[in-house]
């Protein structure tokens, strides 16, 4: 973050007049930790070459530092260490063998420019036939697959968003498809490979997978549902382009960040799913964040188990273990924690109501890059606050699951039990 910051304020990165320091800095942080918030309008401040440095950023925030550098070693022939292999174990969040570890190193690599390359294609042709020159639509078709792929929301277009391209299947369906394979997660992709050999997912799969599709039709029905004759976002779309425009804003906020509607003219019961949307994120092990769908399905899981009266949760035909459940119980509240101090000091520092703060503060925290227009006016502590958000919002969550689940000295006595009274 602080090298990007650099790189951004070489006068090569941006037209005339330059960045700010604190703008730089955010812009960095917003590219490292895959959102996409940005305080400065981003295609009339950036030249190429500051573009490139933002899609290095997000390419690397995307797969990791731990697992980029592993690769670049396993790419020159040398040797990883032991050590470096249990840096790269905490990253992913697996606790496959070293071997297996280096293995899934080389399917994220593999996977990832696989994907990137079909997109940067496929939105490539849509742009030349926007309108676009081959040069641009190439640059552009480049630049947006790794935004996608990576959850983020910085779009390099003339415009500066995507709402011409509201209708336009060529363009939204790619960005869609990678949005939601980047949010997938890693392990799941990989075990989507496997599959017509083996015939089998994980458990970890299929619940990931589950939860994504509901939630995807949840966001996506809410939209099209509350704002069909909104004049100021479905309203004065063909009933095609509600469709398309309806599905892609059930699928942004899971961590993506763009748009093809204006979310100024968002009613306020669509903005609150929406925030609802961008707080779950997508899976585990994935360039997207937020809590992650599986910590999600794994509390409503816990309350039906407890509205049923079992004794232990369940799913797919498998237990899951207390110390699962205790770890995301404490993730979320962990996070729920971080978001609300943060959008009280905002509301403070900012003057802003509630619902436009607790937007601004979720989607840094989701690592989304969705803005209620609040970005660009945040004030200098404001800046640096939702700089620091989006930073524990990449970092954060993996941090609290490595320390919740490190190993501890078991007591060799047990206190007396006692129920107090809840509810």
């Amino acid at each position: 973050m602080l090298a990007g910051t650099l790189a951004l304020k070489f006068p090569a990165s941006t037209r005339e007049g330059g960045i700010s320091w604190v703008d730089a800095f955010f812009v960095s942080v917003s590219a490292s930790s895959v959102t996409g918030l940005t305080t400065v309008s981003f295609p009339k401040t950036f030249t190429a070459f500051g573009e490139v440095v933002v899609m290095v950023l997000m390419q690397l925030g995307g797969i990791g530092i731990m697992t980029f550098a592993t690769l670049g070693v396993l790419l020159s022939g040398g040797r990883v260490g032991f050590r470096e292999i249990l840096a790269v174990r905490e990253e992913l969040g697996t606790f496959d063998s070293p071997r297996n570890t280096l293995r899934l190193v080389r399917q994220i690599a593999g996977m990832t420019l696989l994907v990137e390359l079909v997109g940067s294609l496929l939105l490539a042709a849509g742009f030349v036939l926007h309108g676009m020159g081959p040069g641009e639509g190439a640059f552009q078709g480049v630049f947006h697959a790794i935004m996608a792929y990576c959850n983020s929301g910085f779009a390099a277009l003339p415009h500066g968003d995507l709402l011409p391209y509201a209708g336009d299947p060529l363009v939204i369906l790619p960005l869609s498809f990678l949005i939601v394979l980047g949010g997938l997660g890693f392990p799941v992709l990989a075990d989507l490979y496997r599959y017509p050999k083996v015939r089998h997912l994980s458990l970890h799969s299929r619940l990931t997978l589950v939860a994504t599709g509901l939630l995807i039709m949840i966001g996506a029905l809410s939209v099209a549902i509350l704002e069909w004759d909104n004049p100021a976002t479905l309203g004065g779309l063909g009933p095609a382009t509600k469709i398309l425009a309806a599905l892609f804003q059930g699928i942004t906020p899971r961590t993506a960040g763009f748009n093809t509607v204006d979310y100024q003219g968002l009613h306020q019961p669509t903005v609150l799913v929406q925030i609802v949307l961008m707080f779950i994120g997508g899976g585990p092990i994935s360039t997207a964040g937020g809590i992650k769908v599986t910590t999600a399905a794994l509390m409503v899981l816990s309350v039906a188990a407890v509205i049923r009266g079992e004794e232990h949760v369940s799913v797919f035909g498998r237990r899951l273990p207390r110390q699962l459940m205790a770890r995301a119980l404490a993730l979320v509240s962990l996070s729920a924690l971080l978001v609300l101090s943060a959008t009280f000091a905002l509301m403070l520092s900012d003057g802003l109501p509630l619902i436009r703060a607790l937007f601004e503060v979720v989607s840094a925290f989701g690592t989304v890059g969705l803005t209620l227009g609040v970005t660009p006016h945040l004030s200098f502590f404001g800046k640096l606050l939702i700089a620091v958000v989006m930073f524990l919002g990449r970092v954060g969550p993996v941090t609290f699951v490595v320390a919740l689940s490190a190993r501890y000295r078991p007591r060799r006595y047990a206190y007396p039990e006692e129920e107090i009274a809840i509810g």
